[in-house]
């Protein structure tokens, strides 16, 4: 069947904000048993990266974490390590039980969108019979992300195929990959149309940004070097205040813009080549021709500078390193979806911050 989440631009065909998870809410569980304690809330409210923080922090006693000394950020990955830790045996069986509950909410929202109960269809206003049909229809489900990696993404594929197993239904084929957190950048390559070069990308998420440049031979890509990633910064949205959101989209501006020319002159430096004037990024919000949702995302504030941002941020970086160069943005969950093009009936689900989205056939121009 057509896919209900993709509209199109000329050649471009694009998410809608339709195709967010983190809104569906389980008015009716589709299993009782598991976690009764998510009934009546929306996806976002029961799994996102501060609820396995928070759970991190009020376990660290039992973790044997030292969570005053840690970055937060940090917090999901040595939960990980925890639960491989073979000389702390109580500390790792908790770390075990925390990412269950959490892949146990996995399956759960999984699960109520494969049986799509009138309950739940009834408490998502923006779907019709049509988008809850064609999850129905889906066979795969990619897990990528931060907190689809290793034993974390392992740990919740198992816990899905419980759930479901749990209800009698046929469960999602759920694959994760390790190292995942990088497919965005991976995506973003594809995306350059020069066949031969060295070219910045770069991943625009809401905790963290990443940097990277590609070196592309025939078309290929040959070499991926990861650059330091930088934390997200100036990321409050709906900011009443109309003169602090747009000094705040300033500084967001001026911070995306000090790390592309950095990253692009460090790709100068670490390959002796001069990269090349195409320069594409992922971002945490919906896009459409270089346009970003107005009202989404602590990125939709940049859209107080200019109707189109790609064309604005190209502008600037021009100037700045003194070449012409363009911006291409493209929609972080379709970034990951485009490493899976040969991919039939499939969703990629990227467990971050929030959910994102993104399907494989998406046709994007480039």
């Amino acid at each position: 069947m057509d896919n209900p989440f993709l509209n199109k631009s000329g050649r471009t065909e694009y998410v809608t904000s339709t195709c967010s998870v983190n809104r569906i809410r389980l008015a009716k569980l589709p299993i009782y048993g598991v976690d009764d304690s998510i009934e009546g809330l929306s996806v976002q409210e029961f799994f996102n990266v501060k609820l396995v923080i928070a759970e991190i922090k009020a376990n660290a006693e039992g973790l044997h974490i030292d969570v005053e000394s840690t970055d937060e950020k940090a917090l999901p990955k040595l939960l990980a390590e925890k639960a491989v830790d073979i000389s702390d045996s109580s500390g790792s069986e908790l770390a075990k039980n925390i990412m269950k509950k959490f892949g146990r909410r996995l399956g759960m929202f999984l699960l109520a969108l494969k049986l799509s109960e009138k309950e739940n269809r009834a408490a998502r206003s923006d779907w019709n019979d049509e988008h809850w049909e064609y999850w129905q229809q889906l066979d795969d489900v990619i897990l990528v992300g931060g907190l689809a990696s290793g034993i974390f993404g392992d740990t919740m594929k198992e816990c899905v195929k419980e759930v479901f197993a749990r209800a009698g239904v046929k469960p999602y084929n759920v694959l994760t990959y390790d190292n995942s957190q990088h497919v965005a950048v991976l995506g973003c390559a594809s995306c350059i149309k020069q066949q031969d070069g060295v070219f910045v990308v770069m991943d625009l998420g809401q905790t963290n940004m990443k940097r990277s440049f590609v070196v592309k031979s025939g078309g290929e890509v040959i070499k991926l070097e990861k650059l330091e990633t930088f934390p997200s910064k100036y990321m409050e949205w709906n900011i009443p205040d109309k003169a602090e959101e747009r000094r705040q989209a300033a500084e967001l501006h001026r911070y995306i813009v000090s790390a592309a020319e950095q990253a692009y002159r460090e790709a100068e430096s670490m390959t002796g080549c001069e990269p090349g004037g195409e320069i594409v990024i992922s971002v945490a919000s919906y896009v459409v021709n270089g346009k970003l949702n107005d009202n989404r995302s602590g990125y939709a504030k940049l859209c107080i500078l200019g109707d189109n941002y790609a064309e604005c941020l190209g502008y600037e970086l021009s100037g700045r390193l003194r070449r012409n160069i363009s911006v291409k943005l493209v929609h972080d969950g379709t970034a990951v979806a485009l490493n899976f093009r040969s991919k039939k009936n499939t969703v990629c689900l990227s467990v971050g911050s929030y959910f994102g989205v993104g399907f494989p056939e998406t046709k994007v121009d480039g």
